[in-house]
């Protein structure tokens, strides 16, 4: 099999290098908001001389700072396979030799070549790309070309249009990479928004001989047997044994673009942290490698919970006590907010906010979703919102609670993301750690989907939380009354997700669940949001009757 591969936004991401290199020249705040590429163009090009700025702007993301861009999650896997399995590709990229108002001259294919050759591309231990097999175009039309010149069997690209182009050689399986499905893919036989679903079509699924292969050459980690195990969120995780006894486990994160941080160093960094100041029953981090987005950690033999007892309850307070002190003695040495961080009443509502628009934006294509918008959810929303900010206390409604009065916090805290060996109870995932209002992580442990709490547990949490957070913080009950039905509708825009374009195909991939069961996972989640809402009802504020 002979596969072509575009370059630019297929296998380079830019993202993050985009909002670096806007900010470095001045052209957005340091507070801009990054809602992708095409957003920021828009954003540009309103300016006075916009299409200059925008061309400069290109020539400067894909010159000089070439080398602060990613590799597209999933790329490097799927590269090491065809190594692997003598599949031989090609990179053809339609790109000029320099940028356009470059006064430096910085040639942009020595850039790519220079970044490819940084990821370990042409190294025959390693990727073992053929040097030879990556071509530059100055124009489309030479691009087209040079793939029908190389016989190849099908070709990946992030732009429908190379597809429509005159001569594209039809014998060449077009796949479109679509990672945000912007395009209706008209012009491509397939589209594709991960690299993992483009390499499960190309390459069909891995065994566990192939993983093994995989990973050794990925990590180096002399490996017997590899055991995958049950995804959480859209991150693959795998127990992986050696003779030696030194198990571990390797969990694969999705890269993140934008101006958010990556999720595998967060974690790795907050797990570091913790265990260097005294809170052990979380993963030991062993390892990273950013470029192929895993991270090493202990492996901790153990089961998940299933219905949690008083004494679980006893051990995720004691653990929350532990942040505490660690927040309160060592935290001037962490500096970064949690995920999504709710600092205030009116963050809190223009984060659910973001969310709805998100979700009306795409409802067109689900009726249900659109019904359930419009008839339940909105009705409770408008009238609640308003009533929760009065009700919230006066000094962190709109102002940013104060700094000793924050933890820090997991952001993602309770029993479905923990594990008990020996009566223990070890806590996992901490990709979204950081400083947040500890009513949020009071709340959200209420609320999370993941596992139901009876009325006693519950109130025996809200009552441990209150005790703790009370002795310096007198507003703590009065903004966690007003924060609850909030984070109700806060967790149902979360349960919603799947309703968003790729969400629910990348969880199943996680999971490893059937592709077929999508629409399925969808009327699951809309009949839990339909629950939720309920429950935000019976809280203490005048809902309507719906």
């Amino acid at each position: 099999m002979k596969i072509g591969l575009d370059f630019d936004n297929t296998i380079a991401r830019y993202d993050r290098v985009f909002v670096e290199a806007a900010r470095g020249d001045g052209l957005i705040p340091d507070e801009y908001e990054y809602c992708g590429k095409t957003a920021l163009k828009g954003d540009l090009l309103a300016m006075p001389n916009g299409e200059r700025l925008w061309m400069r702007l290109q020539g400067q993301v894909y010159g000089r700072y070439m080398c602060k861009a990613e590799a597209m999650s999933g790329f490097l896997e799927f590269l090491l396979r065809c190594r692997l399995r003598g599949v031989e590709v090609f990179i053809v990229s339609h790109k000029t030799e320099f940028g356009h108002f470059d006064e430096a001259c910085i040639s942009l294919r020595d850039a790519a070549t220079q970044w490819m050759e940084s990821k370990g591309f042409f190294d025959k231990a390693s990727l073992g790309l053929e040097k030879d097999n990556v071509f530059y175009c100055a124009t489309r039309e030479e691009k087209v070309a040079r793939i029908a010149g190389l016989d190849l069997d099908c070709f990946v690209d992030d732009l429908p249009e190379v597809f429509a182009e005159k001569g594209f050689p039809a014998s060449v399986e077009k796949i479109l990479f679509d990672e945000h499905g912007s395009h209706d893919g008209s012009c491509a036989q397939l589209s594709f928004n991960s690299w993992q679903a483009i390499a499960e079509h190309l390459l069909g699924q891995t065994d566990e001989e192939e993983n093994c292969r995989v990973i050794k050459c990925m990590t180096g980690f002399p490996i017997d047997a590899i055991e995958p195990v049950s995804g959480r969120g859209n991150s693959r995780i795998f127990k992986l044994s050696a003779q030696q006894g030194n198990d571990c486990a390797l969990k694969l994160y999705p890269l993140q673009g934008g101006s958010k941080g990556s999720r595998l160093k967060n974690e790795f960094d907050a797990l570091l942290f913790l265990r260097q100041n005294g809170i052990l029953n979380v993963p030991e981090p062993l390892g990273r490698n950013d470029d192929y987005g895993y991270g090493l950690y202990s492996w901790i033999d153990g089961d998940g919970l299933g219905t949690p007892a008083h004494d679980d309850f006893s051990q995720a307070i004691r653990f929350i006590r532990s942040l505490y002190r660690v927040s309160r003695d060592f935290g001037v040495k962490y500096a970064g907010l949690a995920t999504e961080a709710c600092l205030s009443g009116s963050e809190l509502i223009s984060q659910i906010e973001r969310r709805l628009q998100r979700l009306r934006d795409v409802r067109s294509g689900s009726r249900a979703l659109s019904e359930f918008l419009h008839d339940e959810f909105l009705p409770v929303w408008d009238s609640g919102k308003g009533q929760c900010l009065t009700a919230w206390p006066e000094r962190s409604r709109y102002q940013e609670l104060n700094s000793e009065l924050r933890i820090l916090s997991p952001s993602d805290f309770g029993f479905h993301n923990a594990i008990k060996s020996k009566g223990q109870l070890y806590f996992l995932d901490f990709e979204y750690f950081g400083w947040d209002d500890p009513v949020k992580l009071t709340a959200d442990f209420l609320w999370h989907p993941a596992f139901e709490l009876s009325q006693d547990l519950s109130g025996m949490w809200r009552e441990a939380m209150t005790r703790l957070f009370e002795t310096n913080d007198d507003d703590f009950s009065a903004r966690l009354d007003a924060a609850m039905p909030l984070y109700g509708m806060r967790w149902i825009m979360i349960l919603l997700n799947e309703f968003l374009p790729g969400v629910a195909r990348k969880r199943l991939v996680a999971t490893g669940a059937d592709m077929r069961e999508e629409e399925l996972l969808r009327s699951r989640q809309l009949e839990k949001a339909r629950e939720y809402l309920s429950l935000v009802k019976a809280l203490k504020y005048s809902a309507p009757t719906v």
